[in-house]
């Protein structure tokens, strides 16, 4: 690498130094590679896409026919006054540009529907769609699209003082959950062979140790040596119940010396003791992700190879090689389980810190990475045998992302999301769970619906309800009409209105402004989803998102 390109790449990771801290330079790399395109330049499609250009998002297209109007001068940044009564495309463009020189940007000044009318492939070499402010009929269509093709969708629409974001991933595999309280992986109860050598070397007999050695016994050490002498007193089992850990804390108890005020270890021992006698092995979840994971790539596999003899560019999508990497990452994990492991996760490899001199803490260190490394070239082998059976390529998965795979081995996760076409017909909608959400704490359920009601109302009379005139109770009894018939597809009800006359008179009052403080919000949210997407790190939304601007709470709805 020249001396030119190993000082863009540095001045690469000062620049976006805080969120490779968040997820790495994997993430990086993924966000790079992503091509965007956002729908509508409004004030929410532009809050969103700002917020995945500042942190390097590839390449994006904006898709708008519309051009810069008062409305837009009054809610979003990202146009300019001079701008007014030309395309709103290129001006959001320009703009989001010049916010990071890293990231490619295009825009077509056209509406989506001619846009796919003329060139029904448009969409195809995007990796994320972001809808914003659009129609159902519209709505559903690119929707449609996404859904053959695989592409993931995020739709957001921002009306008066409520937020409403659905998210629709298809098969959307998470590898790096990031939970908040993640567990050292010590192996207190199995540890490795070549730990128990070591212990037997060095911790053989912890009275012949000085004071200073006493005190810098790795807690880890400890918690071993009180398993052991627990399970010699209790017929070689270990402890489970909350009463047996207790017993396991008083062995702990007793290794303390008088004469020793230093025994920070003992403490960080007992302060451990909850979470560091549970095996590592595979949660329901998990056994349930196992049991699929060949099937999965047979399946998978098979659609690569008939997608690669196909011609039509109507045919559905083949796999992604991120969705083939996984479900073959998976397959070799369950196997590794099965044989190596003997009923075990691969070791992940890491330790916490924790009291101990330098020379003990890395001879501890490099006892689970040895471990690790021999678990990943089992993983391996196994991953080579899984393509081998489908034939695929045998290095389909690199090494680096089986480490990967085998760090994060406890918190996959796979989620299905349903299409947004199943919210439109009666025999799929989930209308128990609306129903429920009618009266919650945001009124979510109440929301929902009205947005539905007011975007048929536009679509049959061409404009919002309350956007025209000066009175907004004019539109009133007609708006409700609309939200009874909704509630009849939605068979919700018996078609007969719950909603109060004051929310629906509220929604008149917005007449179907977009406030840029909630697009502000509603886009911050929809970015974190978008990257959630894009990285495979984090758990997305499942599957809708509603904001109450009026009370600022919010609720997720499984439609």
């Amino acid at each position: 690498m020249s001396a030119e390109s190993e000082d863009a790449q540095t001045a690469k990771k000062r620049r976006y130094d805080r969120q490779l801290r968040l997820w790495g330079e994997h993430g990086q790399v993924a966000m790079e590679d992503c091509s965007v395109c956002l729908i509508n330049g409004s004030a929410g499609g532009a809050e969103t896409l700002k917020n995945l250009v500042l942190p390097g998002i590839g390449a994006f297209t904006i898709v708008d026919g519309s051009i810069v109007g008062p409305a837009d001068l009054g809610n979003n940044f990202f146009v300019e006054t001079s701008f007014q009564g030309t395309s709103r495309a290129a001006c959001v463009t320009q703009l989001l540009m010049e916010l990071n020189e890293h990231v490619n940007g295009s825009y077509v000044a056209e509406d989506i529907s001619q846009v796919l009318e003329s060139r029904p492939d448009f969409l195809h070499s995007f990796g994320l769609v972001i809808a914003t402010q659009m129609p159902t009929k519209e709505l559903r269509q690119v929707a449609s699209t996404c859904a053959s093709r695989r592409i993931p969708l995020i739709a957001v629409h921002s009306y008066g003082f409520m937020g409403y974001l659905r998210v629709a991933l298809n098969e959307h595999q998470v590898i790096e959950a990031h939970p908040q309280h993640e567990v050292p992986d010590l192996r207190v109860i199995a540890p490795p062979s070549a730990l128990l050598d070591f212990i037997k070397e060095r911790f053989s007999d912890l009275s012949t140790l000085t004071s200073t050695e006493y005190a810098h016994i790795p807690y880890v050490v400890l918690l071993i040596k009180a398993a052991q002498q627990w399970s010699s007193q209790n017929a070689g089992g270990f402890p489970k119940t909350y009463a047996q850990k207790k017993e396991i804390r008083a062995i702990l108890e007793g290794f303390r010396r008088t004469e020793m005020q230093a025994d920070q270890n003992i403490d960080e021992a007992l302060n451990a003791v909850n979470t560091s006698f549970s095996l590592p092995e595979p949660k329901s979840s998990l056994k349930k992700l196992f049991q699929q994971a060949r099937d999965r790539v047979s399946s998978l596999a098979a659609d690569m190879h008939a997608n690669s003899v196909a011609s039509s560019e109507a045919a559905p999508s083949g796999p992604s090689r991120q969705q083939i990497e996984f479900w073959v990452g998976a397959a070799a994990l369950a196997a590794f389980v099965d044989a190596e492991g003997n009923g075990l996760l691969p070791v992940i490899g890491t330790i916490p810190d924790m009291t101990a001199d330098t020379a003990t803490y890395v001879s501890l260190q490099n006892i689970y990475q040895q471990q690790a490394a021999t678990d990943l070239q089992c993983v391996q082998a196994h991953a080579h045998q899984v393509c081998s059976a489908s034939s695929l390529s045998a290095d389909l998965v690199s090494a680096d992302n089986l480490k990967l795979f085998c760090k994060n081995a406890m918190n996959l996760e796979v989620h299905e999301y349903r299409p947004l076409e199943y919210e439109y017909q009666p025999e799929t909608v989930e209308s128990s769970t609306l129903s429920a959400a009618l009266e919650d704490e945001a009124n979510s359920g109440t929301l929902y619906v009205m947005l539905r009601a007011a975007q048929a109302y536009r679509a049959e009379r061409s404009h919002w309800p309350g956007s025209e005139g000066l009175e907004p109770e004019a539109d009133v009894p007609v708006f409700k009409q609309f939200v009874n018939e909704v509630l009849k597809e939605l068979n919700m009800n018996g078609g007969v209105c719950p909603v109060s006359d004051d929310i629906i008179h509220e929604f008149c009052r917005w007449g179907g402004a977009e406030m840029h403080a909630i697009a502000s919000v509603m886009g911050g949210i929809a970015s974190q989803e978008a990257i959630k997407a894009v990285t495979h790190q984090y758990v997305p939304l499942d599957n809708t998102f509603i904001f109450n601007g009026t009370s600022g709470t919010t609720s997720v709805l499984k439609l």
